[in-house]
């Protein structure tokens, strides 16, 4: 099967720098229904089934569901939206019914859709012969399900929401939606110190102030900047014993920043109308 059980390797929620308004919504949407489920049905009402997470790339979204399942110990069975379209008529459904399958015998568990864009575009537009309508269909099938999901939340991930059919997105389905912004200059010097705690950096670096610098870089692009400087300490000399704030300088000229301030805009914008 092309879907794999994610490992945690062990990180939980406390090791996600900042970001409380994101862990307390995915907590909230994710771990609630399969911690408490009493207390939902004491209140009389449904637990979510399922969470929309969207930002844009390079910005923790899987790191996140990692942490957030080794919070809740919960296994993960991750798939690419592209994996699951599967050309020959029939199959793609079968494999969204056995990945389901597969997480009910594992909960409490976590299905994690990655790059559900590619499998939910809204129905009629895809220019496959309607395999991804009947994928969409398949997973609408699931997640309406005459037997309720019990133990099982389904976490789509996206950095273009607004491809994704609506159908996914009501009640009972991907109903939380939780965006998870870039980095602000705080997130980013957490992200550097984390990055680089195994660096010794010499004196006259401040991560503090680097991490002020670096508009537009996202959380990938913030590691690559402190994996780039020491490789250039090394191309230095191999006998090199720390980072100084020069190697940091050109490893910044060979990193650019991955965000692209249109999708941005319009990450923001989805956000803002969903709020």
């Amino acid at each position: 099967s092309s879907s794999e059980t994610l490992q945690t390797g062990g990180i939980t929620l406390d090791q996600v720098g900042d970001m409380a308004e994101v862990k307390q919504a995915l907590t909230e949407a994710v771990l609630w229904p399969l911690q408490y489920p009493d207390s939902f049905a004491r209140l009389g009402v449904a637990a979510p089934r399922g969470v929309l997470v969207y930002g844009p790339p390079g910005c923790g979204k899987t790191f996140l569901l990692r942490a957030l399942a080794g919070t809740g110990q919960l296994n993960v069975l991750s798939v690419k939206g592209a994996e699951l379209l599967d050309k020959y008529v029939g199959e793609s459904e079968r494999a969204v019914r056995e990945l389901f399958r597969r997480a009910s015998d594992a909960a409490p568990a976590l299905v994690f859709l990655d790059e559900i864009d590619a499998l939910a575009p809204r129905r009629g537009q895809s220019s496959d012969s309607g395999v991804a309508d009947r994928v969409v269909a398949a997973l609408l099938t699931e997640l309406d399900g005459a037997q309720p999901l019990r133990d099982v939340i389904v976490v789509g991930a996206t950095n273009r929401p607004e491809l994704i059919d609506p159908a996914l997105l009501r009640p009972g389905r991907l109903e939380r939606l939780v965006y998870v912004p870039p980095p602000d200059a705080a997130a980013r010097a957490d992200i550097l110190r984390a990055a680089g705690r195994n660096t010794p950096l010499a004196p006259d670096v401040d991560l503090g102030a680097l991490g002020a610098e670096l508009d537009g870089y996202s959380a990938a692009d913030c590691a690559a900047v402190l994996r780039e400087a020491a490789l250039t300490a090394m191309r230095e000399s191999l006998a090199a014993t720390e980072v100084t704030a020069a190697h940091i300088a050109a490893a910044r000229a060979a990193v650019p920043p991955s965000l692209d301030p249109v999708q941005l805009a319009a990450l923001e914008a989805y956000a803002t109308a969903r709020g």
